[in-house]
């Protein structure tokens, strides 16, 4: 075996170790987006079509209240353009990251970029100490792409033979892998002190609770990151 063959072969075995958790995390939150779904009325070719051209967790969710209550369609565009700007936001950060790479390339990798696949490209580049391609970004966007695609094939087609899937709690699974990625962040973190972790972690909360009663929660998810990253760039001085 030739020396390049060997390093991309120990590339392709690191690109799956860190794509596993959202591999694992895509195909509960794919599944659960299915089954609700499908048991709110919507049939499986529209079911995969959000998932194929809206894909965004959050605002999947949303879509299926607002499909199945007759949202106007302007209200809908609107809403998920404000839910997902923070996207801008990560693709600027993430382009940061490749300097070295064209803007075709560039472009690539933030067509789909997801929250999750954005945490391990800053958690490799900050926390792994490596810097980070777009080849490599882009095997972790497409592998969670395809999963998400499954995920929600398997869930929509299961959610046709369950009844009253709410009461399973489905609508939690998306915060729950949240919840996974920061704590697995944090104690991955060994830049920082932990007073300085929860400090950030306290003040985000802050930012929400208190930003909910002054500004509308599609914007405050905008205003917030800016915020919050703002304070801990001070914090680091």
């Amino acid at each position: 075996m030739t020396g390049n063959a060997m390093n991309n072969r120990i590339i392709d075995i690191s690109t799956i170790k860190t794509f596993l958790p959202i591999m694992f995390g895509y195909l509960g939150i794919g599944a659960a987006f299915g089954i609700m779904a499908r048991t709110a009325g919507l049939n499986l070719t529209v079911i995969m079509m959000i998932s194929a051209f809206v894909y965004a967790g959050s605002v999947q969710f949303a879509l299926i209240t607002m499909l199945t209550t007759g949202t106007p369609i302007l209200t809908i565009l609107i809403s998920v353009f404000l839910i997902n700007s923070r996207i801008i936001l990560m693709s600027l950060t993430t382009a940061n990251l490749l300097k070295d790479e064209t803007l075709l390339k560039k472009i690539t990798v933030g067509s789909l970029l997801t929250d999750e696949t954005f945490a391990i490209s800053l958690n490799q580049t900050f926390i792994g100490n490596k810097p980070i391609t777009a080849e490599w970004l882009n095997k972790i966007n497409v592998s969670a792409y395809v999963t998400w695609l499954i995920a929600t094939l398997i869930g929509g087609i299961a959610g046709g033979l369950l009844e009253n899937a709410e009461k399973l709690g489905l609508n939690f699974s998306i915060t729950a892998m949240f919840i996974g990625l920061l704590w697995l962040q944090v104690v991955s973190d060994k830049n920082h002190r932990r007073i300085y972790q929860v400090s950030i972690i306290v003040a985000t909360l802050l930012c929400f609770y208190f930003g909910l009663i002054f500004i509308p929660k599609n914007i405050l998810i905008l205003v917030v990151p800016i915020v919050i990253s703002y304070l801990g760039a001070q914090f680091e001085k």
